[in-house]
């Protein structure tokens, strides 16, 4: 069988059983942590997504509508040491959030950082040592991303990850810099923490989406500089077409796919995009429904297991992303309409 993008195997989607265990490293569950602060006070927590290679993905809501309106609550105190240098972005969608931070091992005084929406806070740091306070009386909510220094130079490319910090002013003397951005750079860090994708499936979406976000971020930061994706390995990208097309069962990461075609993950999406007018994760994801769809047509496999085995969380978002490529249910290709 034959689809718009290629020939593609359907044995993976049609074997009979439960879907195939995936191991604790691959289901990639939020993680919750709630917050110690007193109940007169209001409730906070934080969802936080480890994508493995060293980059988190964090969602915090504080919900301090108990508290006296404008006036900053402390939350917690933070404490760490990292392996290597760490580079974090947070945005606030709603509310106001106070750090106060000691940089250079806690010999000067605190430095506060103050941060709302529209006002992104960068950070370049090894040690962190902070006081975080969020301004009661609201419901606040923010989203952050931390990646290794390792791993933002194996995403962007050396020259690119310095002139991301050089652009921002993160340097030894400056760990942290607040900068007024347009809602838009921030949007796919909103999107990232996603509740419609589940396992590996859910780790490719974040990593597209944090991908996404640092080249929004490099772009926006170099506007004055003509931007031009060069096609310089034309024939890695189609073999890299020939290997998503050619996949069953379990989706690589970004950096696998970066490590196994020796490019950064940033150019290689670049890259696929420029000749195939499509991102790897969009690819995937609409090879993968057209794989559904030949599916759904020539066979009784139940649709909720056609979803979990494409890495859907839930068949109604298998069924929504159908619908939307198609514009028809899927149900509609059988005629009991079988779930």
């Amino acid at each position: 069988m034959k689809s718009s993008i290629g020939f593609f195997e359907l044995d993976w989607l049609l074997t009979p059983g439960p879907t195939p265990p995936v191991t604790a490293e691959e289901k990639f569950s939020l993680r919750r942590l709630s917050y110690d602060i007193p109940e007169e006070v209001g409730q906070a927590w934080v969802d936080c997504l480890e994508l493995g290679d060293g980059i988190a993905l964090y969602r915090a809501v504080h919900d301090l509508g108990k508290s006296p309106f404008g006036q900053l609550m402390p939350m917690m105190n933070v404490r760490t040491v990292a392996p290597e240098h760490m580079f974090s972005a947070q945005i606030w969608l709603s509310g106001m959030g106070c750090h106060q931070e000691r940089w250079q091992g806690g010999e000067a005084a605190p430095v506060e950082i103050l941060a709302g929406p529209g006002q992104d806070t960068f950070r370049f740091w090894k040690a962190y040592d902070v006081r975080v306070l969020v301004m009661g009386g609201v419901v606040s909510e923010m989203r952050s991303i931390f990646i290794s220094e390792g791993l933002l130079e194996t995403l962007l490319g050396d020259d690119v990850s310095e002139a991301l910090r050089a652009r921002l002013g993160l340097g030894a003397q400056t760990e942290t810099v607040v900068l007024p951005m347009p809602p838009y750079i921030g949007a796919p860090l909103k999107e990232a923490l996603s509740e419609q994708y589940a396992g590996p499936a859910r780790r490719l979406f974040a990593q597209a989406k944090a991908l996404e976000y640092l080249g929004g971020l490099v772009n926006f930061l170099h506007a004055d500089e003509p931007q031009k994706v060069v096609r310089r390995h034309t024939a890695k990208i189609r073999a890299l077409k020939d290997r998503l097309l050619a996949l069953e069962g379990r989706l690589p990461s970004l950096n696998e796919l970066a490590k196994e075609f020796g490019l950064s993950a940033k150019r290689l999406n670049a890259e696929f995009s420029a000749e195939f007018g499509q991102s790897i994760f969009a690819f995937v994801t609409t090879h993968r429904l057209e794989q559904a769809h030949s599916v759904l047509m020539t066979s009784a496999v139940p649709m909720k297991l056609i979803a979990e085995r494409l890495g859907y969380s839930h068949v109604n978002h298998f069924i929504t992303a159908f619908r939307k490529k198609f514009g028809y249910p899927p149900g509609s290709l059988r005629k009991n309409g079988a779930v």
